[in-house]
């Protein structure tokens, strides 16, 4: 399956059912810069897409993954069997690319960690006290990382975005380290008021 022609094959049923990419998106319950991205041959829908899309657009599914109109008397077992074929190859490449991803990701995670333990334990071999661990670890580390952790969902949810992926639970994840961060700011502030009294 051919993503340009699967994009042009779109664009043009699209546009014979007078439907704007927001209007088949709307029917669709994606973004309409997914249809664009789809249109420009710049991906393929989901595989459960794929059904309400042919739907919307007057096709059968066989008709949309082969981007062409089939007649039925033209269309043979073999046929229908390499199409299929060729779509689920297309989609278990598609499904590659998403976990190496998250492989990334997940690399990523466990440097950082890695970076912070071994920064815990130079922190001990230089001999702080474990009041000065402590409080390096909850005023000066956590905030950190969870400002770090703050960019890195939101640049991943804006591009989730962008692609026409679902980014809820990537700007969720982002909502939450910014209410650590606000925490954490809220409890230094309440602990300089109570240790610090006639500072004002």
């Amino acid at each position: 399956m051919d993503a340009h022609k699967f994009g042009n094959f779109v664009a043009i049923a699209r546009k014979e059912n007078h439907m704007t990419q927001a209007e088949l998106a709307s029917k669709l319950q994606v973004t309409d810069k997914a249809v664009s991205r789809w249109e420009r041959g710049l991906g393929f829908p989901d595989i459960n897409t794929l059904e309400p899309l042919a739907e919307a657009l007057g096709l059968s599914v066989l008709e949309l993954m082969k981007s062409e109109r089939i007649k039925e008397t033209d269309m043979q077992c073999t046929d229908a069997s390499v199409v299929l074929s060729d779509t689920i190859k297309e989609v278990g490449m598609q499904r590659l690319q998403e976990r190496k991803q998250e492989r990334k990701i997940i690399a990523v995670s466990i440097v950082l960690t890695m970076v912070l333990s071994l920064f815990v334990l130079l922190m001990d071999n230089v001999g702080w006290s474990v009041q000065n661990v402590l409080f390096t670890g909850l005023c000066v580390v956590l905030p950190l990382m969870s400002i770090i952790a703050l960019i890195a969902f939101t640049i991943v949810g804006i591009a989730r975005h962008i692609m026409g992926k679902s980014c809820k639970q990537v700007f969720v994840a982002a909502l939450s380290f910014a209410a650590v961060i606000l925490a954490m700011m809220l409890a230094l502030f309440v602990i300089g008021l109570f240790a610090f009294p006639g500072q004002h």
